[in-house]
């Protein structure tokens, strides 16, 4: 029978040296595994201690890599514990809230340089051309 675990006790395992993961009610220990990661380090510590099966599963991993997964099983989330409590938005969430932030900041500054760009270079053309 596998062990069982709350997310207090998967919480406590967030950091690069020992993170562990929920996909699917199932706990997986991928601290050795974090180097190898294809997509990088980063978007394994963004799920670090919480319920990760949102972002694995909008990624579509392929079968080899859910086989790979089971060799870092190391129990079950407790069947009393809630389906959905500590869940971090997936990094595909984070990047497109803040890219659609930053369009409207980004338009604004195109907008003013634009006309700065071109009053320098006719400045510049009738300083030299004088």
């Amino acid at each position: 029978m596998a062990k069982t675990f709350t997310w207090n006790d998967v919480g406590t395992h967030n950091t690069r040296n020992d993170i562990w993961v929920v996909v699917h009610r199932k706990v997986y220990n991928i601290t050795k595994f974090l180097d190898e990661h294809p997509g990088g380090e980063e978007v394994l510590l963004e799920q670090a201690g919480v319920d990760a099966t949102e972002a694995f599963e909008e990624i579509g991993h392929s079968d080899d890599a859910r086989k790979l997964m089971e060799g870092y099983f190391v129990g079950d989330l407790d069947s009393t514990e809630k389906a959905d409590k500590p869940i971090k938005p997936s990094i595909h969430a984070l990047h497109a809230s803040s890219s659609s932030l930053n369009k409207g900041s980004d338009n604004t500054m195109l907008y003013v340089l634009i006309p700065v760009v071109i009053a320098v270079a006719f400045g510049v053309y009738k300083y030299t051309s004088a």
